[in-house]
């Protein structure tokens, strides 16, 4: 696992056209670069997971600026956490997800939260196993949707987890 390059921009892109998909939202290439390009020129963490050679998993956040919780704390927001099809279940989803949490808690981040489908049990699992729990679901009304856009848009699931002294780095 690494910090993202420059060069692992198209690999990447390729992963997150896959998560767009699952999620049933219609892939803009384009706009999946300009959204990669906003969550690192904003403090963010973007890493990816190789097997030789080949990057099969990436994972995003950034530290949410200047809000913070009801407590004055800063939170963090992962994005997107994405393993190739072919690589899952290796523990790289996990891998990724941990160092993402430290490096977000290194940037004194208190709370993370996140979005996600709750029909992806997998994700759920494995946000549930490292403490996130679920805040609240979010509704969502698409006026005058695309002919591209599925209905009905899935619901999500919002997850928080907060920080422990002395847990992922903090």
């Amino acid at each position: 696992m690494r910090n993202y390059r420059a060069q692992d921009r198209d690999s990447v892109i390729n992963l997150l056209a896959q998560l767009v998909a699952t999620e049933g939202k219609p892939v803009k290439p384009r706009l999946l670069k300009l959204f990669l390009t906003k969550i690192r020129k904003n403090g963010g963490v973007v890493l990816v997971s190789e097997v030789d050679g080949k990057i099969v998993g990436t994972a995003g956040g950034y530290i949410v600026r200047p809000t913070s919780n009801v407590d004055g704390e800063h939170f963090g927001f992962i994005e997107f956490l994405i393993v190739d099809p072919s690589y899952r279940r290796l523990g790289i989803g996990g891998a990724l997800l941990k160092e993402l949490i430290t490096r977000l808690a290194f940037k004194g981040v208190n709370e993370i939260c996140l979005e996600v489908d709750p029909r992806n049990e997998a994700a759920v699992n494995l946000y549930s196993k490292f403490g996130f729990t679920t805040s609240y679901a979010v509704m969502q009304l698409t006026l005058n949707p695309s002919k591209d856009e599925p209905k009905p848009y899935k619901p999500i699931l919002v997850a928080s987890h907060k920080l422990q002294p002395g847990r992922f780095g903090k």
